[in-house]
């Protein structure tokens, strides 16, 4: 890989985890399919990166012209050629020659294809590849850098690369640089109280953002959200290891990749939830499902009391939550605490039930009167929660 392209999968793989991005890929012969690929439930992202230094030429528009070529038009080739193959396969090979992923439905996939472009002269307009074929973003280093760094949550990310298509497929775009446009993005979402087909500027829209005040409340605002990030990796890290079986693995994999989706302000709330649950020692709690969610999430406390059996408490506290809501078909256990030792420690569990028979339902009774689990329950919505009363979770700080 070279230095460019080592810096982008490390930037995705830190930002959408890295059992979701592969840098390298495998395409047809076994050649480069891109310099990394992103798939985490129905998405599929794209990416090519080159770093193709300016001509010396003395004729500006021929430095840009030459450039483009190199950095902006072999990408978007390579892209589209990508996409082409992924439609006739329903695994990719990694670069080990080994590991396969698969891909989600064809019918289901959404595809984003971007082109980062390094090398250039800061006054080069990026051109973007707005075409049947498919729409084509073209980042430079500081877009890129900027952008996966903020909407570093793989829903933020996808849902301002669809606003913008959406935007862009009428309207024109009038600004020096991408992060102006990203500003413009996160301060209006693109929607304006009267009808525009061009949005125009001098530049500076982001640097001047980040020094306001809503930048800086935002910044401290969503410093819950964090433990959603740690916990994740440190789940992966924790659980999946030599002696896990494949159902295991399966199962972990499907619960991380449903957290994984959650957006920064609603992973900010489910912190704020967590924290309140730690701080107020709940024996366990169930958190409410988003408006037309179909999961929910159970959080579990971990201490000395519940330590030996802490993973069957887990799951039958689950059951009996999935037959407290009866519009959900996955329940998430979460168990936080710690071993006693300083280190924090998470478990998991992972319930996908489609359906609930008479005996699933007599079951989970059973459950609640005898353990008492959730007998009185009291659900918690996301919104009851103040980042002004956020506690640390009480364990160690990610």
């Amino acid at each position: 890989m070279t230095p460019s392209e080592k810096y982008v999968a490390n930037l995705c793989k830190k930002s959408f985890l890295p059992f979701w991005s592969f840098p390298n890929p495998l395409g047809k012969k076994d050649k480069e399919l891109c310099d990394v690929l992103v798939v985490c439930g129905n998405t599929i992202i794209l990416i090519s990166v080159k770093d193709i230094q300016v001509s010396n030429h003395k004729d500006k528009s021929i430095q840009y012209t030459r450039w483009v070529k190199k950095a902006v038009d072999d990408s978007i080739q390579q892209l589209y050629g990508a996409e082409r193959f992924l439609k006739n396969i329903k695994e990719i090979k990694l670069k080990n020659r080994i590991t396969k992923v698969k891909l989600p439905d064809k019918k289901l996939q959404t595809i984003y294809r971007i082109a980062i472009a390094f090398g250039s002269e800061y006054d080069f307009p990026l051109p973007m590849g707005i075409n049947k074929r498919g729409f084509i973003h073209v980042f430079d280093e500081k877009s890129t850098a900027t952008i996966i760094s903020e909407l570093d949550t793989i829903t933020d990310f996808t849902r301002y690369l669809e606003v913008k298509e959406s935007f862009l497929s009428s309207n024109h775009m009038l600004l020096p640089e991408e992060t102006d446009f990203f500003a413009l993005y996160i301060q209006t979402g693109l929607e304006f109280d009267y009808p525009v087909d061009a949005v125009a500027g001098s530049g500076g829209l982001w640097e001047s953002y980040i020094k306001s005040e809503d930048y800086s409340d935002w910044r401290k605002r969503i410093i819950p959200s964090f433990i959603w990030d740690y916990m994740i990796t440190q789940l992966h890290e924790y659980h999946i290891n030599k002696t896990t079986n494949s159902q295991q693995i399966q199962d972990l994999e499907n619960a991380i990749r449903i957290i994984n989706q959650e957006d920064r302000i609603h992973r900010t709330e489910l912190g704020l939830a967590l924290d309140n649950a730690i701080k107020k020692k709940s024996i366990g709690r169930m958190l409410l499902p988003q408006p037309g969610a179909k999961h929910m999430y159970v959080f579990m406390p971990l201490t000395q009391k519940n330590w030996e059996g802490k993973e069957k408490e887990l799951e039958l506290r689950c059951i009996v939550a999935r037959y407290l809501n009866p519009s959900v078909d996955t329940i998430i256990g979460i168990g936080i605490g710690s071993n006693g030792k300083d280190e924090s420690v998470y478990d998991i569990c992972y319930h996908y039930i489609p359906e609930i028979t008479d005996e699933f339902i007599k079951n989970a009774k059973e459950i609640q009167q005898k353990l008492g689990y959730f007998k009185n329950p009291t659900q918690s919505h996301n919104s009851e929660y103040s980042v002004e009363n956020f506690n640390g979770f009480g364990i160690n700080n990610p």
